[in-house]
């Protein structure tokens, strides 16, 4: 059960929702700013949907000379083998702790489970990276991607030897690259885009984390050393992602969309300098992370 303080907490979930709110937004005004074509409004064939020839399921064109960086299928279509994409969204921490209270044993120490949707506000992803066509409704894909949340600020964490033991943990980062399978359905007629097209997507990958810290570390109002104590080091953990999303075409070689899932991502190596053999031992013990990604996705094919 966590416990929070109610003077406090409110007003940091009211911040963290409207930090959240402004990321939204941002991704809102982009597609606003992606011009009327996008809403069918830029006159005749500004956008014809998937069910156009011209997009088809993934084809380049269909009874047109391919380029030569489209592949010539069995039909007379060409497809586009190579895509450019990039996504920017919230990453919202659904499961795992950050400080293991229940797995403190030393007599007199009564430390509670902080999980990471209690200790960052939600996160925020950049993805940039390229896919491969297999087919027009296959696609392999390589994802770098940079995933970060801001500390929450001060939290309890109980008590040690009697003493109230508060502080707050530092931001939270990790960089990486995952490969990915996708699979694209038939597209679906839809208000406003006229069509859209879903798939599901596998990934797995390595993420490098930073080291993260415990800041203002106090013991009955008094700092625990500088109050900066080691928590867990920097050094890389498997990551792994199952997703959902549907994209639009946006013009006759770029489409946009939506994308959600479950995102995996390993446990931190624990630093022992603090958190050793005493009254600290294995509270630093944190868990695997998981989270739910909203990305807002681009896609240019050649």
């Amino acid at each position: 059960m966590k416990l929070r303080s109610p003077g406090i907490v409110p007003f940091r979930d009211c911040e963290s929702g409207m930090k959240t709110m402004r990321k939204l937004l941002l991704g809102a005004a982009a597609i606003s700013l992606s011009g009327c074509s996008f809403l069918g409004l830029g006159g005749h064939g500004a956008h014809q949907g998937y069910n156009a020839p011209s997009y088809g399921t993934g084809y380049a064109s269909t009874g047109s000379k391919c380029s030569p960086s489209h592949a010539v299928l069995a039909n007379g279509n060409c497809l586009s083998r190579l895509n450019i994409e990039g996504g920017v969204g919230a990453s919202f921490h659904v499961g795992g702790d950050v400080v293991t209270g229940d797995k403190g044993t030393f007599p007199g120490t009564n430390v509670r489970n902080v999980s990471y949707e209690e200790a960052y506000d939600t996160g925020i992803r950049y993805e940039l990276g390229a896919s491969y066509a297999l087919s027009p409704n296959t696609k392999v894909s390589a994802t770098g991607f940079i995933d970060e949340a801001d500390s929450a600020g001060n939290l309890n964490f109980g008590t040690v030897g009697g003493a109230a033991f508060t502080g707050s943990m530092s931001d939270r980062k990790s960089t990486g690259l995952e490969l990915g399978l996708r699979k694209y359905f038939n597209p679906k007629s839809a208000p406003l885009v006229r069509s859209v097209r879903p798939y599901v997507e596998g990934r797995v990958g390595a993420a490098y984390q930073d080291a993260v810290f415990m800041e203002n570390a106090q013991l009955g109002g008094v700092n625990i050393g500088t109050g900066r104590l080691a928590f867990s080091d920097s050094g890389w953990v498997p990551s792994a992602a199952g997703l959902v999303g549907i994209e639009t075409p946006l013009t006759r070689y770029s489409t946009i969309g939506i994308e959600t899932g479950l995102r995996y991502t390993g446990a931190p190596e624990t630093n022992n300098t603090t958190f050793g053999p005493g009254p600290f031992q294995d509270l630093n013990d944190s868990e695997a992370h998981l989270s739910v990604p909203l990305m807002l996705r681009g896609r240019y094919r050649f």
